[in-house]
């Protein structure tokens, strides 16, 4: 029995170790966008309508994302199947939101606090603290199509990225190869071509309305001219990002269910 156990041990040192299948990679938390949709006692809901869901983004010991009012940004460390937040490194923007949203991005961060053992099961990551109910999370799936986006600011052409005029809606629709909208005043259509993070969109057709509010004929101009211009687009945390070939932002954009 002894001599079997010594060539089975042989036979194994001799053969060449067998690469790991794709589909037994094993799951991290680090590179995709976590987006949260479960918060212990909070309703999410209204924060996931608005398309301004809450984040989490681990990469390279950086984790950053968006709370609920604000973006943030902080470090972590990953032993085995735990996830340490240095919640004392945290920092973000400090803008004031309804009370609804400052409730829940308090106690976001509040839940982030000490060590966090992480499963992740398909697109599912659940963080689980030593005492109390865990946070789970979805990943992001970045796909230009099937919803309504939303600009939130956008490129004047003066090296300047500005929010749309007061009144006016600057909206993007992707769906089969072509781009519909809102430009403020009139409509538009334009032929475009998507292909892993690169874009490129035709010159854009209109329809042929003039609007007598205050700079939103140029506003409209200016906007269509900055969507010829895009080159490169990433979705995060339900946020479009779109830029030039020069890294010159094109625009911004939320989201919005159709």
């Amino acid at each position: 029995m002894g001599s079997l156990r010594m060539l089975a041990t042989l036979v194994a040192l001799a053969l060449p170790a067998l690469p790991a299948l794709a589909g037994e990679a094993a799951a991290t938390i680090e590179g995709p966008t976590w987006l949260l949709s479960g918060l212990p006692g909070h309703d999410l809901g209204p924060l996931n309508g608005a398309g301004r869901p809450v984040t989490a983004r681990f990469e390279g010991g950086r984790l950053s994302g968006f709370s609920g009012c604000n973006r943030f940004v902080g470090g972590y460390s990953v032993d085995r199947d735990q996830v340490s937040v240095n919640v004392g490194s945290l920092a973000g923007t400090m803008m004031a939101c309804p009370a609804d949203a400052m409730t829940i991005e308090g106690a976001f961060k509040g839940a982030l606090t000490g060590p966090l053992r992480y499963t992740i099961t398909g697109d599912r990551l659940v963080l689980t603290p030593s005492s109390g109910a865990p946070l789970v999370f979805v990943r992001e799936v970045a796909v230009l199509e099937g919803a309504k986006w939303e600009i939130t600011g956008f490129n004047n052409g003066r090296q300047a990225v500005v929010s749309p005029l007061i009144g006016t809606q600057l909206t993007l629709s992707f769906a089969n190869g072509t781009l519909s909208g809102s430009s403020g005043c009139n409509t538009f259509h334009a032929a475009y071509q998507a292909e892993g993070g690169r874009i490129a969109i035709q010159a854009p057709a209109t329809t042929r309305k003039l609007c007598a509010g205050k700079g939103v004929m140029e506003q409209e101009r200016q906007f269509l001219t900055a969507l010829e211009t895009a080159t490169v687009w990433a979705i995060s945390g339900g946020m479009l990002d779109v830029h030039r070939a020069d890294g010159e932002r094109v625009l911004t954009a939320n989201r919005r269910a159709r």
